[in-house]
């Protein structure tokens, strides 16, 4: 039974999917940890709360996405990287606090926000793999 669940864990350790999604989880966690602090706790404005806590879970969310999910270390790629990264960003920013700031005045922001990143979870992960984090074979190279 233990070889078995030791075996299962392996597999589903080197899927990058599976990697994503515990990317997405611990970063989800940072993410409203840090807007519950804010706004919930500091009573700071809901939108500025939003923005903190994105951009902050966001680095994290770069920087183990791309070093440990997708396996990416060349530092070649990285300006391509961040730049397509960037562009995925601000479109997921505008939407999180355009979202958030609309749909938490009807709703409890908490709500709002898991509903903002169920939504934007569904195009994102097929960006990532496809058109930000790939790997770029190298000219020249048999």
């Amino acid at each position: 039974m233990i070889n078995k669940l030791t075996h299962l864990t392996k597999y589903l350790y080197r899927h990058h999917f599976m990697r994503y999604i515990a990317v997405g989880g611990t970063t989800f966690i940072i993410d409203f940890g840090i807007l519950f602090f804010l706004h919930g706790i500091l009573k700071l404005n809901l939108a500025v709360s939003t923005s903190v806590a994105y951009w902050i879970a966001i680095i994290y969310n770069f920087i183990l996405n791309r070093y440990w999910t997708f396996d990416i270390h060349e530092k070649t790629n990285l300006k391509n990287h961040i730049t397509t990264y960037v562009l995925l960003l601000i479109i997921n920013y505008l939407f999180t606090v355009t979202f958030v700031s609309i749909v938490g005045t009807h709703i409890n922001y908490i709500a709002a926000k898991v509903f903002a990143v169920l939504i934007q979870t569904s195009w994102t992960y097929h960006i990532y793999k496809n058109h930000i984090f790939v790997k770029r074979e190298r000219k020249g190279t048999i």
